[in-house]
């Protein structure tokens, strides 16, 4: 999935899979991360602030709290801040990513 132009144009994030990438948009209090990726991928268990995500392309599969959830195109899904997840990416893939902290991820150099 090809984002407009002017969200392509934001800073590019540095992200720790190397087959995502991502773009983005800098709050005082939040981070926005645009991601897309052409593979499929697993994530390992982690945790981290807030997060709300909208897949815009693809699936993955979240598993949290012992349980399995599948997300698609248009389904929302909230992880609270410190909850273990993991996931198995189907892609192609690319969502929207609200995360409750200003700095989830780093700009690339």
């Amino acid at each position: 999935m090809r984002f407009p132009d002017f969200i392509e144009k934001l800073p590019k994030a540095d992200l720790p899979v190397p087959e995502i990438e991502g773009f983005l948009l800098q709050a005082e209090k939040h981070q926005v991360a645009f991601l897309r990726s052409e593979k499929d991928m697993l994530m390992p268990e982690h945790s981290h602030a807030g997060q709300w995500e909208i897949p815009l392309e693809g699936s993955a599969e979240l598993t949290m709290d012992g349980q399995v959830k599948v997300i698609r195109p248009g389904q929302p899904i909230h992880i609270p801040a410190g909850v273990p997840h993991s996931g198995k990416v189907k892609g192609p893939y690319a969502a929207i990513i609200v995360f409750d902290a200003p700095a989830r991820y780093k700009v690339k150099k």
